[in-house]
């Protein structure tokens, strides 16, 4: 059987006749009662000994029950009050004990200072539920009333959110739902404030500033406060990574929280031509994210709203695959029917460099930060564009027919490359030193190649639906991950702001993700047959990729925000 809640207001009604003069005490209160009766001692004089003139003071008790809190309004005090104390002047308290209703007492004529508590066992015993303190001039021959609000004394907190986990990417405000109660479990409901304010503080680890709050301080029941989302990512509610939380704190009391966990959510954007299948995907310096289009000879630009623009690249039939976002401000992409290796500004102003060998086939590429863009081609070749000197070069991979595809920098200055055809891992020393190549699990197709926030590099294996992870320090594999779905058939790859890397799973259209633990989770994708392929992450974390179609599917551009 539940405890019923304090009721709005708890009253004490207090009356006193002097001669002609007459006081009426009113207390108004948030939290609970009780009492005895007898004189309340005076402090003496500061007036040289004379004794000062009292009244007779008649406090009166309105004792609630179960039923009168449930059926009465307003309802005056929680069943649990047992006692009520009232002292003048700092003098010694005397209570009321429930159900005696009348209490006398002494007040001096003059500035009096009434102190008033409510209890939850008789003669002041147990635990206190409220608490006012009210100074009044009290004045011979007029009617006299004072009135006090108690403030509810806050023993524990609780806090709830009226939607914990809207869909990510879309703005929401929620209610933040603080109950405090007091020492009986009664939900201390006014008019009074708390006996302490309520501090509420987001605990975002991630300091994605998604997140505020309407108010920072509670003070009674009547102040409220809602947790405004701005659809960002929040990197919350996924396994391994940190949740942000809204938390409730108090002098003396123990903090809660309430956890917000936005549902990850997959958008998916309509490209203008249905036949210009997206292939690969990457983040502008513009804040918009940069897709290459094939068939379509395009390369194209899509707004965080979805809006795309195509622009056509000036070499016919170039197949463009792979894209990237330089450090010079410039979008590079690998012009795979053409031998090319294509640069475009954000305003969409093309620049195009012929590859050392006419049938290169360039396909993925990667900014070393040494002033080349370095890629690799269906040749057989790993290469490099000088981005501002002009120069390249090309240096041929020693396993023939090995179709060079994904390719990644790693700490220790070394490139390293996929090798999708002879199931192999390559490594290129420094500006064009020796390829070392280590063998991999036949069958194992790896496929994209990318460095992970643990120093490791991480790469999908397209033939065994795995994940893998190799140590630069040994060039060596580490640990193969399997993805959550058979024939899943993991492609692009990426490391997301939450420290995860996550994946495309191009057989059953779902965005994967991997914890540097090896922790696996898949998000399927609202439609399917799509074949989705690269991916990369947004300047706001949110996740992009490229859903080229399969059939009579056209492709689409997806958006993941978790």
């Amino acid at each position: 059987m539940g405890v019923p809640p304090i009721g709005r207001p708890q009253r004490l009604r207090v009356g006193a006749r002097l001669g002609a003069a007459a006081l009426a005490a009113v207390l108004a209160a948030c939290g609970g009662g009780g009492g005895a009766s007898g004189p309340v001692p005076v402090p003496p004089p500061a007036n040289g000994g004379q004794t000062q003139a009292t009244a007779k003071v008649t406090f009166t008790m309105n004792w609630a029950s179960s039923a009168q809190s449930a059926a009465r309004t307003p309802k005056y005090v929680p069943a649990t009050a047992r006692s009520a104390s009232v002292s003048v002047n700092g003098g010694a308290a005397q209570y009321l004990n429930a159900p005696v209703s009348t209490l006398v007492i002494d007040a001096p004529i003059g500035t009096d200072t009434f102190a008033f508590a409510t209890y939850d066992a008789q003669n002041g015993q147990g635990s206190v539920l409220s608490r006012a303190s009210v100074s009044k001039s009290i004045v011979l021959g007029v009617a006299n009333v004072v009135s006090a609000t108690l403030n509810g004394v806050v023993t524990t907190i609780t806090i709830a959110l009226s939607n914990a986990s809207p869909n990510a990417g879309v703005p929401a405000t929620v209610n933040v739902n603080i109950a405090a109660k007091d020492a009986d479990g009664n939900t201390i409901v006014g008019p009074g404030d708390y006996s302490t304010p309520i501090h509420l503080a987001i605990n975002d680890p991630t300091n994605s500033g998604t997140l505020s709050l309407s108010t920072n301080d509670i003070p009674n029941s009547a102040t409220s406060a809602t947790l405004t989302y701005n659809g960002g990512t929040l990197s919350s509610g996924l396994p391994g990574t940190p949740t942000a939380t809204v938390v409730a704190s108090g002098s003396g009391l123990s903090t809660v929280n309430a956890a917000f966990t936005p549902t990850p959510t997959i958008y998916q954007f309509s490209i203008p031509v249905a036949a210009n299948k997206p292939q690969f995907i990457a983040a502008g310096s513009d804040g918009n994210m940069w897709f290459t289009e094939s068939p379509g000879n395009a390369v194209a630009r899509i707004t965080p709203a979805g809006v795309v623009t195509e622009f056509p690249v000036p070499t016919a039939a170039s197949n463009p695959k792979g894209i990237i976002g330089a450090n010079d401000g410039n979008l590079w992409f690998a012009e795979f029917g053409a031998s090319k290796i294509g640069r475009v500004t954000t305003t969409g102003s093309f620049t195009e460099f012929a590859t050392l060998f006419a049938a290169d086939g360039p396909e993925l590429l990667v900014d070393r930060l040494d002033g080349n863009v370095w890629f690799t081609s269906l040749g057989n070749h790993v290469g490099f564009q000088g981005i501002t000197s002009g120069v390249a070069g090309e240096t041929t991979v020693p396993t023939a027919a090995s179709h060079p595809f994904g390719i990644a920098t790693a700490p220790d200055n070394n490139l390293y490359f996929t090798e999708f055809v002879t199931d192999k891992i390559g490594r290129l020393s420094n500006l064009f030193g020796t390829i070392t190549e280590i063998s991999l699990t036949p069958g194992t197709s790896p496929d994209v190649i990318v460095r992970g926030p643990d120093g490791n590099l991480w790469f999908t294996e397209n033939g065994t639906n795995k994940i893998g992870r190799l140590s630069p320090n040994s060039f060596s594999v580490t640990g193969e991950f399997p993805t959550l779905t058979p024939n899943s058939v993991p492609t692009g790859i990426t490391v997301g702001a939450d420290g995860a890397l996550w994946f495309t799973e191009t057989g059953i259209d779902k965005i994967g993700r991997i914890t540097t633990g090896g922790t696996v989770t898949e998000y399927p994708s609202q439609v399917t047959g799509l074949g989705l392929q690269g991916i990369a992450v947004a300047a706001d974390g949110s996740l992009w990729f490229t859903e080229p179609g399969t059939g009579l599917n056209p492709g689409r551009i997806g958006r993941l925000v978790y």
